[in-house]
């Protein structure tokens, strides 16, 4: 095994080691969440990540810039893969909230632990970010139903019961829109874009906006935790 391939595995069990998972279970589901990441959930959820990663790697080239928006428990075995394995530099954005802050305490002593430099989850704005990425992540963002909740039941065609009866549409929207503009500004020409399906025609319509070209393959691998299924594809500056 390499010296990078043994730093990732030996970071990725030492944060499930360290990660308090009855305080992330009551975070994603607040009737009976302490129970929810029992030791065959977190298997299942490592190895999922772990296929996204194996994806990624093909994909990717050594020494490039990823942009993650929304990095949370799901994104940590590719973002370390990214950093450990493929030394790329990874930007990992989300709010600063109960999980973010949890994840950034492992991913510390963890660090400390092993000795050598691990990511952590950011903050700050996207407008805050310099230079170009050449990779961009944006799953299971937008169609979050806490943080988009109208466009969130439009997304699934989701009433009464079923849907959270909150938030203003064309206000979910905007801010959706406004995101994904952002993140489009940082992204190089011919850079890598991972998004959901459920998010696909929104960053698709965000790209058509700026004249661009965005083109998917026809993989598509769920991902960890929540399920979405993930497509890979080529971003292109045209005109």
């Amino acid at each position: 095994m390499s010296r990078a391939a043994d730093r990732f595995g030996q970071a990725l069990a030492g944060i499930e080691e360290h990660l308090d998972w009855p305080l992330l279970g009551k975070l994603y589901c607040h009737t009976g969440g302490a129970e929810f990441f029992p030791p065959e959930q977190v298997e299942a959820q490592r190895d999922a990540g772990l296929k996204i990663a194996a994806e990624l790697a093909q994909r990717l080239q050594p020494g490039g810039r990823s942009l993650y928006i929304g990095a949370a428990l799901g994104e940590l075995p590719q973002i370390l893969c990214e950093a450990l394995i493929l030394e790329r530099e990874v930007v990992a954005l989300n709010l600063d909230n109960a999980e973010s802050q949890e994840l950034n305490r492992a991913l510390s002593l963890v660090a400390d632990a092993c000795g050598f430099g691990l990511p952590r989850i950011g903050c700050e704005s996207i407008t805050d970010c310099k230079g170009e990425f050449d990779h961009g992540w944006l799953v299971s963002v937008l169609n979050d139903p806490e943080a988009f909740p109208a466009l969130h039941d439009d997304l699934y065609s989701r009433s009464g019961d079923l849907a959270t009866g909150s938030g203003d549409l064309a206000a979910d929207r905007q801010r959706a829109d406004d995101l994904v503009d952002a993140w489009l500004t940082r992204l190089a020409d011919g850079a890598r874009l991972t998004t959901s399906e459920e998010e696909l025609a929104l960053v698709q319509a965000r790209v058509a906006v700026r004249g661009w070209q965005l083109e998917f393959d026809s993989l598509a691998i769920l991902s960890a935790v929540v399920g979405d299924p993930i497509r890979f594809g080529v971003l292109q500056h045209l005109g």
